[in-house]
């Protein structure tokens, strides 16, 4: 089974690439505060399917950039 998973690093390295603060990063997403953003790029908390759109269209990249996928192995 493959599972979809958030690479936040990537998010992080095109955030730091483009010379822009969690804060700035957080006030184009529409957040009222650093703090929630902040704990998204931490993987404190999930950014939502909305967010990760937004950050794609920033940056100019696909949304699949910031996704990595994992093969689940089974236990038997």
């Amino acid at each position: 089974m493959k599972v979809s998973k958030v690479n936040l690093e990537r998010i992080k390295q095109l955030r730091k690439k483009n010379k822009l603060s969690q804060e700035e990063m957080a006030k184009l997403l529409g957040m009222k505060s650093l703090y929630p953003y902040h704990r998204k790029e931490r993987g404190e908390q999930s950014f939502t399917a909305e967010e990760l759109h937004s950050i794609a269209k920033i940056f100019i990249v696909p949304v699949e950039y910031f996704f990595e996928i994992e093969v689940a192995k089974n236990a038997i």
